[in-house]
């Protein structure tokens, strides 16, 4: 008798942890929230880890300091992406600044869906201007 108590606990017990073990599963394989440019503008409180997709308009990687040189200090390798495929206006254009260690692996006006985290904490009603690379993806260009 106690083995067959014994049997059906321990039946139990496993049937719960796999049950526990497979919702934790699920939940990790979900994708952050896709946001637009208009939502980075209007920042309702966003935080945390998001997707933005968008063109890549400019990259930039702080040339080298030749030794012994004394260089001015350099903001942190990136890119520039924008919503517009070929945009007129520059100075009206949606952009958002992607601090990555290795920008020169993007190619200029292609698009990517882009996983972020934001580089610093920006209050609601301020819009998210630049933020961290976590993983990318080429798109393929919409006709």
């Amino acid at each position: 008798m106690r083995i067959k108590n014994a049997s059906s606990i321990l039946l139990t017990l496993l049937c719960l942890f796999s049950v526990v073990s497979f919702s934790q599963d699920q939940g990790s394989t979900k994708k952050p929230l896709l946001l637009t440019f208009e939502d980075l503008k209007k920042n309702d409180g966003i935080e945390g880890q998001f997707r933005i997709e968008g063109y890549v308009i400019d990259v930039y990687k702080c040339p080298p300091c030749p030794p012994r040189a004394i260089c001015k200090p350099c903001i942190p390798d990136n890119l520039v992406i924008t919503d517009a495929t070929d945009p007129k206006d520059l100075s009206k254009i949606n952009r958002l600044r992607i601090f990555t260690d290795k920008p020169e692996q993007f190619e200029l006006k292609k698009k990517y869906s882009f996983t972020v985290n934001l580089k610093n904490k920006v209050p609601a009603a301020h819009a998210i201007t630049d933020v961290h690379l976590v993983s990318f993806e080429p798109l393929k260009p919409t006709p």
